[in-house]
């Protein structure tokens, strides 16, 4: 902002001049100047300026320069990168379109500020100063945004609300059709400044907080004052004794960190730890003049190295990118890259390191209980499994598709009994050669978890860039881009390419297999598996062959159809053998439902995702942060009234609910919605509710919250 050319003609200062200009010509309000002077500045912000033409090389050399040039230095971030925005790079926005957001973002809305005088057409707007805002003010509005979703009206839309109250644009809004509207009374509508029903039409893009997503998304923002209280009474402990260096070693998780606003704080109080402490074994005082860049440099550290973090929301994940690199950007700074640091997932529910003995899984155990009524073992991180013992993923639980709701039960009780039929040959004792082939099985995850620990670690020290940190060493080495981490991330360990998949992807695709068969869909339980089924599958993934001892006692390898290979060709070089996961999942349906049951519920295995922190440090030095705290319960009204918001807006009773839900099922076509909506409800609550786990929560009312405890205890 300091050179003229800049500021001038190019940055969003000189576009916010234009705000209020009234755009009188058609080819002033339906030209794209805005839209291209945009993309031009996040090209220049991107690619970074000047790139070094001849020109600008010959000026250099002669130790001059364009008196109309300037230097902006690459933010080659995820947030300007083109290649992420593929579908935004095909659009272009009319002037009229622009100059109403940059006005919205630009100038205070005074009609909002409610009890602080004078609202209305004559009250004075004020500009907005970015610079002003600190990050959690930042990451309070952005958070706030998480519960939010937009979609097109298919047909003319008209708002309404519960009878007595007055919602503004950022409280839950329903919507209902036109041929609907006379169902509700004039104190359930919403009207506009004019006094009429506020109507939507066709084709309106609608962006709100619509019906049950505020309670799906468990969004909440933790005031400052209390992440900075948390942050400094957990680090109180943590940083005694320790030497500034050491606190450069921490490492910290968040495990539902929405826009990452504990991670932030932990790493602004470790900054300043390290600063004080260096300075004090040094017996050297940092110049105040510097003495804020240096802190932004630890940061930089700290952020693009210690810090961990979990959400479900992939928005969540990139504002948190986001956040951290604001709260860490220095003057002459690289943009920190978070790929193997920030995930989205699901932080309770996966699969673990865990185990049960051998012993159990047969029908004549010696204390008489099979692994069905046992917890089990986790192996310590960094120790090789029991030679006796199974992995607890390559075997069935009793809460797997567990679905007894009685109104669910009538809407589909064939694919119930289905279900039902199945489970009860699927939990049975197993047999001689199972127990055998899960045993070969739990060595084949040995082998691939000791290469995938092996792969994340040498990656991990690959894409960690050199970075200056005051009262250490200048580091060595050179830094890489951020999308050439992001290439080798997505080949290296996601597979995301054409060949043999990497350990990691096949060991997720077998987890992922015993998650997903908590939440299998009703409606698929054709598609269930039996055991043989199972464990032949798993035997494919995990081996890239399928066992002899699977197909003992008569078991029909003809599984896929004629057209399976009979064995996956294996690498003489390489005992892991070679699955191509993608083509795995083309082929065969079960499998292919799996990999979709995954990505809808964002499935996340803790010590797989992190395995070489684990297995190195035992997991992360500090967890903190602020769980959503949500009951896991079937609100049968509350799906139903995204549909048909008069079961939300009115109180019916039991009876009344009764009658009124299999019209709007049938008429509304919500069958697959509703079962969907049961399914996620009901296996969540069955999976946090499963003794193998969370054993120490028996008998407690299912709570996420309380969930995050002992998940807390296990990664920490």
């Amino acid at each position: 902002m300091k050179s003229d050319a800049y500021r001038l003609g190019y940055s969003l200062e000189s576009l916010r001049d234009l705000e209020l200009v009234r755009l009188t010509t058609e080819e002033s309000r339906n030209g794209y100047f805005l839209d291209e002077s945009l993309k031009l500045l996040f090209r220049l912000v991107h690619e970074g300026w000047p790139k070094g033409g001849p020109q600008q090389t010959t000026l250099t050399a002669q130790g001059r320069s364009d008196y109309h040039t300037f230097t902006l230095p690459a933010l080659q971030s995820h947030l300007f990168d083109p290649e992420r925005t593929e579908l935004l790079n095909k659009v272009k926005f009319r002037n009229h379109v622009l100059q109403r957001v940059i006005e919205l973002l630009s100038l205070s809305d005074p009609s909002r500020r409610k009890g602080r005088g004078r609202r209305g057409r004559n009250a004075r707007r004020g500009r907005i100063s970015y610079a002003q805002l600190g990050i959690n003010q930042l990451g309070s509005v952005y958070e706030a945004l998480l519960s939010y979703r937009g979609f097109f009206a298919e047909t003319d839309l008209y708002e309404v609300k519960k009878a007595g109250e007055d919602p503004d644009e950022l409280d839950t809004a329903y919507f209902v059709p036109a041929d609907e509207i006379a169902n509700y009374t004039d104190d359930e509508k919403v009207f506009d400044e004019q006094g009429n029903p506020r109507r939507y039409p066709k084709g309106t893009f609608i962006y709100r907080l619509a019906g049950r997503d505020r309670e799906k998304s468990a969004s909440y923002y933790t005031p400052e004052v209390l992440t900075r209280c948390l942050v400094k009474y957990a680090l109180k402990e943590l940083l005694e004794g320790k030497t500034a260096d050491e606190i450069l070693e921490i490492t910290v998780c968040e495990p539902a960190m929405g826009s990452a606003a504990f991670l932030n704080e932990a790493v602004n109080q470790l900054a300043e730890a390290y600063l004080e402490r260096k300075q004090r074994e040094l017996g050297e005082t940092i110049p105040h003049e510097r003495y804020a860049e240096e802190k932004q440099k630890v940061k930089m550290y700290l952020a693009d190295n210690n810090v961990f973090g979990v959400d479900l929301n992939p928005v969540a994940v990139e504002l948190a990118e986001v956040s951290l690199w604001l709260n860490s950007l220095y003057p002459g700074a690289h943009v920190p890259w978070f790929g193997m640091q920030l995930v989205c997932g699901n932080s309770l529910v996966g699969a673990r390191r865990q185990v049960f003995p051998s012993a159990s899984l047969m029908a004549h155990t010696a204390d008489g209980r099979l692994w069905l009524d046992r917890v089990p073992e986790r192996v310590p991180p960094g120790k090789p499994r029991p030679a006796d013992a199974v992995y607890h993923f390559l075997l069935p639980d009793r809460g797997m598709a567990d679905y007894g709701n009685k109104v669910v039960k009538g809407l589909v009780p064939e694919h119930i009994e289905q279900i039902r039929q199945w489970k009860k040959a699927f939990v049975k004792p197993l047999q001689d050669h199972e127990a055998e082939l899960v045993l070969e099985l739990s060595a084949a995850v040995d082998r691939l978890w000791q290469a995938h620990t092996d792969d994340l670690r040498k990656y991990r020290a690959d894409t960690t860039d050199p970075m200056p940190v005051y009262g250490r060493p200048d580091p060595e080495g050179r830094r890489t881009s951020t999308r050439h981490k992001d290439t080798r991330y997505e080949q290296e360990v996601l597979s995301r390419r054409s060949g043999p998949s990497t350990p990691y992807r096949r060991l997720k695709l077998a987890m992922d297999y015993w998650c997903a068969l908590w939440f299998w869909p009703i409606e698929k339980a054709h598609l269930l598996p039996t055991r043989s089924e199972f464990l032949l599958e798993l035997s494919l993934v995990l081996q890239g062959t399928f066992s002899p001892a699977a197909g003992a006692a008569g078991t029909q390898l003809g599984l896929f159809g004629p057209d399976r290979p009979e064995q996956l060709p294996l690498d003489l070089r390489d005992e892991l053998g070679a699955v191509d996961v993608d083509d795995l999942c083309r082929k065969y349906e079960r499998l292919r439902l799996v990999a979709e049951l995954a990505e809808r519920y964002r499935f996340l295995h803790w010590e797989l995702e992190f395995a070489d922190l684990f297995a190195d440090r035992g997991g992360f030095d500090l967890v903190l942060g602020n769980p959503p705290w949500i009951k896991v319960e079937w609100n049968e009204g509350a799906v139903l009234g995204d549909a048909e918001p008069l079961y939300v807006l009115r109180k019916f009773t039991a009876s009344r609910l009764a009658e009124l839900r299999d019209d709007t099922l049938q008429k509304k076509g919500l069958l697959p919605a509703y079962l969907a909506a049961y399914e996620e409800a009901e296996a969540t609550q069955n999976f946090l509710n499963a003794l193998q786990n969370y054993p120490l929560l028996k008998g407690v009312q299912t709570n996420l919250y309380k969930c995050f405890l002992p998940q807390a205890w296990m990664i920490g």
